[in-house]
């Protein structure tokens, strides 16, 4: 097609390479040559780029020489400018709404911005750069996300879920800082995460976004971070809790940090009984170990500033504590001792002020006034129990008991309470 039935129209120069990059003039616009490469076009008035450019004074404005052609989308235009030294490409937008905009070359927004594939990539700008920041930042947000850059950050996009729970945060100014990276995404937890100078944010549709840091961030990376049993954070840790601790939620338990304590997960059947007495602000205060499985027969155990849970599938959770918890010494070694697990938690306000706990072989029973926990097997248990247990004449047990040839007999308060199997013979 001729030029004169374009957009261009007539020439209405002759082709000239003095005074700057080759050109010739149009009506409609001018065609330049520069650095020997594709011709490209500046329009005059068909497009509101290459106009504004025209308007500003053209290749005396300081803007550049057209490095590509105007390029006309749905929402717009957007056209390259080199800078005069040839190193750098200005990217220059126009949208109704918004006017001229400008992506500068050679910054770490306009370098981030050509990384993504330019408005292509990232869309159009939303308003100019805002430089000026806290440490030096400067940022620019476009249809796709935010570019923000610090002097002691590299650019970096933010998007979507995750910038949402940034901006909340106070952005930049908040505990977060600046993004250190871009958001990575992984298919087979359905999730996103990106990290920043104070913590991470963790995004999926399921649980929203959600902020991890601090010691409850060291706890819940080495368990697996998004692929620990733990799962995805559900809510940012809650903070400001007894001892001026703090807990965070997630999809299967819970993390609990202390000053004293540490960060701590607890989940499954003990963090659910644990849970169910009050968590932090009960007796037990806050976990002081992980869950330790491998306890003969299944069973696992956790733990705390006041005692600890143990469980098996045939007995459940249990706290033990105390002197009770001291003496049963399978709890805290890692192997079963003969009392087996516990069937229910310490049972206190008896006689004398004294506790009991009962397992699967018998009890343990302490009073102040014995200042021990001592187990009494099933066969003892009931012939005392005869004379009046702990409320009998024979008071609370104050020695294990001793067995032979089916013979057992056991040193209480008052007295010696002895027991025998069919055909056993004292020794």
């Amino acid at each position: 097609m001729d030029a004169a039935q374009g957009v261009l129209g007539e020439a209405t120069t002759d082709a000239t390479c003095e005074a700057g990059p080759c050109r010739r003039d149009f009506e409609g616009g001018t065609i330049f040559i520069v650095q020997a490469i594709l011709p490209t076009v500046a329009l005059r008035t068909a497009g509101p780029v290459g106009a504004q450019w025209f308007d500003a004074g053209g290749l005396t404005s300081g803007l550049g020489v057209p490095g590509t052609d105007e390029v006309f989308t749905q929402q717009g235009s957007y056209q390259g400018f080199l800078s005069s030294d040839g190193q750098r490409t200005t990217v220059r937008t126009w949208r109704a709404k918004f006017g001229i905009i400008s992506i500068e070359g050679g910054s770490a927004i306009g370098n981030r911005f050509d990384y993504f594939g330019g408005v292509s990539g990232l869309g159009y700008p939303l308003g100019h750069a805002v430089c000026g920041l806290k440490n030096s930042g400067c940022s620019q947000s476009f249809d796709g996300g935010t570019i923000i850059s610090s002097s002691g950050s590299p650019a970096a996009l933010i998007k979507g879920g995750i910038k949402s729970k940034w901006v909340s945060a106070a952005a930049q100014n908040g505990t977060l800082g600046y993004p250190l990276y871009e958001e990575e995404c992984f298919s087979w937890t359905a999730s996103c995460v990106q990290s920043f100078q104070g913590g991470q944010i963790i995004w999926s549709k399921k649980t929203g976004a959600a902020v991890v840091r601090g010691g409850i961030r060291s706890v819940y990376l080495n368990s697996g971070f998004m692929e620990s049993p733990l799962g995805l954070p559900l809510s940012d840790e809650k903070c400001n809790l007894r001892d001026k601790g703090c807990v965070q939620n997630f999809q299967n338990g819970q993390i609990a940090w202390s000053s004293k304590t540490g960060a701590k997960t607890f989940r499954g059947a003990i963090g659910a009984r644990y849970k169910n007495v009050g968590s932090q602000n009960s007796y037990l205060g806050y976990p002081t170990t992980e869950e330790s499985c491998g306890i003969p027969r299944g069973g696992c155990k956790q733990g705390f500033q006041g005692g600890t849970i143990i469980w098996s599938s045939t007995s459940g959770a249990r706290i033990m504590r105390g002197a009770i918890a001291a003496a049963h010494t399978g709890a805290w070694s890692g192997w079963l001792g003969p009392e087996g697990y516990p069937l229910g938690d310490e049972i206190c306000g008896l006689a004398q002020r004294g506790c009991y706990q009962q397992f699967q072989a018998g009890r343990y029973y302490w009073s102040p006034n014995t200042r021990r926990a001592i187990f009494v097997n099933k066969g003892i248990q009931t012939r005392w129990n005869q004379v009046g247990g702990v409320s009998g004449r024979m008071g609370y047990p104050i020695w294990n008991e001793n067995c032979a040839n089916g013979y057992c007999e056991q040193q209480f308060q008052y007295g010696v309470v002895s027991w025998s199997a069919p055909g056993a013979r004292p020794w």
